[in-house]
């Protein structure tokens, strides 16, 4: 993890080389790949790091922390930073940052827990009992792209003149999950309570495209950070639980495969949609209709799966301790 953080700090300042887009094209990619080994290894690490009965808990608070950063003070800070000196120090101020993960990475203390063989296949990539929780996370990510690449320019289209707005109000409604992930998951509720994430996340689609509006679109925004925020929470702990502890590594990446090949179809879809319909409003509204399937997936098949193989034996109506310290 700490090699590819340390290969995306260099690739983050080679962006500044290329003169034409094939050169930048060609970075992307190369930058996918540090970028898939440390987001990966880091879902697996908290994992490790996390005690069991925290560990929801644990995932919401690291996952509002993740996307604050990525979604609310990055965006924004590197508008200051453009307006200031243009990319000339956005590139470097990055890498810099990515240097401090990495000394920030060295200084915790873990568990060593390998596998006794390690062969490169199918079978060492993917793990099948968690594949209906990574689909019902893949569904869901079709609607991601309307939070980190059309949510700015669907606020121009609204009238919002600074697209950072949205991300601000995503942010509020991350740290909106927190609190209703306690008051609705507490001790003595149901699983299935889990899926009311889902539903925030329809609504909160459904309110900007229904309503097209600069209100409408800011409190849709909420209801999709509140419903993300508990999704991605509450959803990855459920699949680490059915897997050994050396097996983690393998859930992670079959979810991240799920998301990212989730967020891709909807990267096209939206911008079709818009495209053809002349307004992102209907990418929003295909979204909504799109997160259903997840949400019945969820009821019908991933839930019930996961009553039946959770290899901890736990009791599944206690998902979240609501007085667990913020700071786990």
């Amino acid at each position: 993890m700490a090699l590819s953080l340390g290969f995306t700090a260099l690739i983050s300042l080679t962006f500044l080389l290329p003169k034409h887009i094939i050169g930048l094209i060609l970075l992307r990619f190369l930058m996918g790949i540090p970028f898939a080994m440390n987001t990966t290894g880091s879902a697996t690490l908290r994992t490790d790091l996390i005690p069991q009965d925290k560990r929801v808990d644990g995932f919401n608070i690291s996952t509002i922390a993740i996307m604050l950063s990525a979604l609310v003070i990055g965006p924004n800070l590197a508008y200051w930073i453009l307006q200031i000196s243009g990319f000339g120090l956005l590139f470097p101020i990055a890498a810099g940052l990515l240097l401090i993960a990495i000394g920030n990475l060295l200084l915790l203390k873990f568990d060593d827990i390998k596998t006794k063989s390690n062969k490169f296949s199918l079978k060492e990539i993917f793990d099948p009992r968690v594949i209906w929780f990574a689909l019902v996370l893949g569904f869901t990510f079709i609607g991601w792209p309307g939070v980190l690449t059309y949510g700015p320019l669907y606020s121009l289209e609204v009238g919002l003149s600074f697209g950072g707005y949205y991300f601000l109000a995503f942010g509020f409604g991350l740290l909106l999950s927190r609190f209703i992930g306690n008051i609705i998951m507490g001790e003595n509720k149901s699983p299935t309570l889990t899926a009311f994430s889902l539903v925030l996340v329809i609504i909160g689609h459904g309110l900007i495209g229904f309503l097209n509006t600069k209100i409408g679109f800011l409190i849709g925004a909420v209801f999709i950070g509140s419903g993300y925020g508990m999704a991605l929470s509450i959803f990855k702990k459920l699949a680490y639980d059915l897997v050994e502890p050396e097996r983690r590594g393998r859930c992670s990446a079959t979810i991240f495969i799920a998301q990212d090949l989730g967020a891709t179809i909807g990267i096209y879809a939206y911008g079709f949609i818009a495209e053809s319909l002349g307004s992102y409003s209907y990418s929003y509204l295909m979204a909504a209709v799109i997160t259903i399937v997840p949400l019945v997936l969820l009821l019908l098949v991933a839930l019930p799966d996961y009553k039946r193989k959770n290899i901890l034996g736990k009791p599944q109506n206690a998902l979240i301790d609501v007085e667990a310290d913020i700071l786990y």
